[in-house]
């Protein structure tokens, strides 16, 4: 005699976690706090910038070398750099003082939390920052919900079975 969940049992245990998944899901309507929504917000700007300091990076690597990518022309052309090394240098320091100066975090987080009252009334008002902040933690929120539910539902499924009996004594 094999002990543990039987067919029917775990049928009934993942169904169970299935369904308390799906509500879990509900937890895209949590509401998003302000200091959740700063963070988030910054953290996607910082992650922009250091990507663009990447390709720039990038971008001088092909210049010293004389190879230059007509994608990275464009790159270069969009943030109004010139295509020499010392704009380029120029650009990083910008852009990496502009998530680690004291002073211009302060002052960004400040603007997040000024307008989140804003924000949170209207995507509308919305530009592309606040959107994906608040876009990504609302699907956090989804993810968690749902495996939170899920692994609740099997839990409780697997304990509410008719075979959950102890094995006979020799």
């Amino acid at each position: 005699m094999v002990y543990g969940i039987q067919g029917q049992d775990r049928s009934k245990s993942i169904g169970t976690g299935a369904v308390l998944g799906i509500a879990g899901m509900g937890a895209y309507y949590l509401p998003v706090t302000k200091d959740r929504f700063v963070r988030t917000a910054f953290d996607i700007v910082k992650n922009d910038a250091e990507d663009k300091v990447e390709l720039l990076n990038k971008a001088a690597v092909e210049i010293t070398e004389k190879k230059l990518k007509p994608e990275n022309k464009l790159f270069l052309s969009q943030l109004g750099v010139s295509e020499t090394v010392d704009a380029i240098n120029a650009k990083c320091i910008e852009l990496t003082k502009s998530i680690t100066d004291k002073d211009s975090v302060k002052a960004m987080k400040k603007d997040f939390d000024d307008n989140f009252k804003m924000f949170k009334k209207s995507e509308a008002l919305m530009d592309n920052v606040p959107s994906q902040a608040f876009s990504k933690i609302r699907w956090t929120n989804f993810g968690w919900g749902a495996v939170i539910g899920f692994v609740l539902g099997t839990v409780f499924g697997s304990f509410s079975g008719n075979n959950n009996q102890l094995p006979p004594q020799l």
